[in-house]
């Protein structure tokens, strides 16, 4: 079987959306380390890797 070929549009738009997505958590990252104290960090990061854990193991 052949290489199957992605048309120039699907990467383009997968570009897109990573780019957004970097752009939107660099923001958030600028406002949330001026604003928010430590522990909500903790909670943040807590949430944050009981939802990978949640990504990874079921579904």
């Amino acid at each position: 079987m052949g290489r199957r070929r992605y048309p120039y549009n699907f990467w383009r738009r997968i570009d897109k959306k990573l780019t957004g997505i970097v752009l939107l958590t660099i923001g958030f990252a600028i406002i949330a380390v001026t604003f928010l104290p430590f522990t909500v960090w903790m909670v943040l990061c807590g949430l944050g890797l009981i939802y990978a854990g949640y990504k990874l193991f079921i579904c």
